[in-house]
């Protein structure tokens, strides 16, 4: 896999996209020190400055997705990657928030983003490993790993390896356990949102299909989308 390396860039998943559309045929992989305009689930603008984290894209031309097992890939990605950040960071306590983020002392600190683009599959990962400054409007949400940044290349490449592996793997759904290990829901009253619907209740579980099961007056309900927006602290 050819690995591209930038010391800033706008964004690694524009990079991946634009690999993508130009008809490229083998998988590869855009890796900044920096973006000025990352960007995460919804567009979200994510926080990227220079040599405080890991922010990379993962391009993957005519990648057939399995659709029975769409549900579990971001999942599979997830779970892979937190194993990555437990062997450089073993004393820290890494939750999964379904579907694609990653926290650690109930602040974010890793993203995950799934596009399809031009019959192929981009996975970009952001991570704050030292990122202590973050702008306002997220810094009551936005946590960091560690005070330094240590291994960057070395943690890097295991990383993509990762998540590559994630890309073969995630039909096969043996992960889902350790995924529920690390779930930072279950067991949690949650607010999800489903466009203009909001459902309220506490978190079952995340089954082996990977759709959210959420209890709500007695009654178990699985949903494969929509977006947390509450999650109440106990």
């Amino acid at each position: 896999m050819q690995v591209y390396q930038y010391d800033q860039v706008e964004s690694t998943q524009d990079l991946a996209k634009d690999y993508l559309k130009n008809k490229n045929k083998k998988k590869a992989a855009f890796v900044a020190q920096s973006q000025t305009n990352g960007y995460g689930k919804r567009g979200r603008f994510f926080y990227s400055p220079a040599q405080t984290g890991i922010y990379f894209s993962m391009a993957f031309p005519n990648f057939e997705i399995v659709r029975e097992k769409i549900n579990l890939l971001t999942p599979c990605i997830a779970t892979n990657v937190v194993d990555v950040l437990r062997k450089f960071y073993p004393q820290k306590d890494f939750r999964l928030k379904w579907v694609n983020d990653i926290y650690l002392k109930n602040k974010k600190v890793a993203g995950i983003l799934t596009e399809y683009e031009n019959s192929g599959l981009i996975i970009g990962v952001g991570i704050n490993i030292a990122t202590h400054d973050f702008p306002e409007q997220i810094r009551f949400k936005a946590g960091y790993i560690s005070d330094t940044l240590f291994e960057h290349k070395k943690m890097t490449n295991e990383l993509l390896q990762a998540v590559d592996l994630a890309s073969k793997n995630y039909g096969q759904n043996q992960f889902m356990e350790q995924y529920r290990k690390l779930s930072w829901l279950i067991g949690k009253r949650v607010n999800l949102k489903l466009g203009k619907k909001e459902v309220t209740g506490l978190v079952k579980t995340i089954d082996d299909a990977g759709k959210l099961v959420i209890l709500t007056n007695n009654e178990a309900h699985s949903f494969s989308s929509g977006e947390v927006t509450k999650v109440e602290l106990t």
